[in-house]
């Protein structure tokens, strides 16, 4: 399949599904988990294929990963929401995962 093809695929491979600019969606949903999170989750990434809407990064609280699912749920149209974030242990500055030696 070319990059095209790709990026415009059927989301679900249903083929009476809408086309869906995969790229737009994922850039869509990652403004919104930033906005929603208020920036709590980091390194970012959100990937979108057959399977669903796979959400990577890492923040410091089990909320924040839930406020991050959510906001995904509500842009994903239906699509399994795969909630990969990390919750990492904060070291008291904000910052989950650094650690002061």
């Amino acid at each position: 399949m070319d990059k095209t093809s790709q990026e415009s695929a059927h989301f679900d491979r249903d083929p009476a599904a809408p086309r869906v600019d995969l790229r737009a969606l994922a850039l869509r949903i990652k403004r919104t988990v930033r906005r929603e999170t208020n920036g709590g989750v980091q390194d970012l990434n959100v990937r979108i294929d057959p399977a669903g809407i796979f959400l990577q990064g890492r923040c410091c609280s089990f909320y924040c990963k839930q406020l991050a699912q959510t906001a995904a749920m509500r842009l994903g149209g239906g699509a399994s929401i795969i909630n990969e974030i990390e919750v990492a242990a904060s070291d008291g500055d904000g910052a989950p995962g650094t650690h002061r030696h």
